[in-house]
């Protein structure tokens, strides 16, 4: 069995290839992320005899240009946790971090360990996928919750009590924002606002009592006089 360990990089890869005595068949080189220098790299595999086993590092998203190509030529890839690499380089005794000491590393792990390493699939991104839009969907989430604590505290120090007249929990501002300007606006802009509410979907019905109705009915004196 030939072992092929390749610690990615942002721009470049760097490839060891061990014999199954643990000897390096070539010494570890440099393969920048490019379709030539990866074609290369394909071609230099085709010509290894006997059956080939790559495994590299999980880099978020470096690795993809990697993966795709070497899958779409025909080669099952292996990936790891970069955390089980870690635990693993740390029996040795003299600790180098180096990029080509990291490719040999990765292929000595693919020698001893090849009994348990399974070939990534195309179930595997499927899950890769979901765990992503689990990510954005929280922070989306969370850039939510922090801006609406920017706008509470914005509105307690310039407005202080327009919070128990707003109902910041609705999930249609728009609604809020148009009652505020109905009440403390020009002529004109009420016109537009009204204009924009006609046409917009009407609202589900609701059992509280109208927001319109909770905010004064006095003349607002930002108001023109006719």
């Amino acid at each position: 069995m030939i072992a092929v360990g390749i610690d990615v990089s942002k721009s470049k890869s760097t490839v060891a290839i061990l014999n199954a005595d643990g000897t390096q068949l070539v010494r570890p080189f440099n393969m920048a992320h490019t379709l030539p220098e990866m074609n290369s790299f394909v071609e230099r595999l085709r010509s290894l005899e006997g059956p080939v086993t790559i495994l590299m590092e999980y880099t978020g998203h470096y690795h993809y240009p990697v993966l795709k190509m070497l899958q779409t030529e025909g080669f099952p890839v292996c990936l790891i946790n970069p955390y089980q690499m870690k635990k693993y380089g740390d029996v040795e005794i003299h600790k180098a971090k180096t990029d080509r000491k990291d490719a040999v590393r990765i292929a000595t792990y693919a020698l001893e360990k090849a009994y348990k390493l399974t070939p990534y699939s195309a179930m595997d991104q499927k899950y890769e996928d979901l765990r992503f839009l689990s990510r954005q969907y929280g922070q989306r989430i969370a850039d939510v919750s922090r801006l609406k604590t920017q706008l509470l505290d914005l509105l307690d120090q310039t407005m202080p009590g327009i919070t128990a007249l707003l109902s910041l929990k609705s999930r249609m501002p728009d609604n809020v924002c148009s009652c505020f300007l109905l009440s403390a606006s020009s002529p004109s802009t009420r016109c537009a606002v009204s204009a924009r509410r006609a046409s917009s979907p009407p609202m589900r019905p609701s059992s509280k009592r109208p927001l319109a109705a909770m905010l004064p009915q006095k003349p607002s004196p930002f108001s023109s006089s006719p």
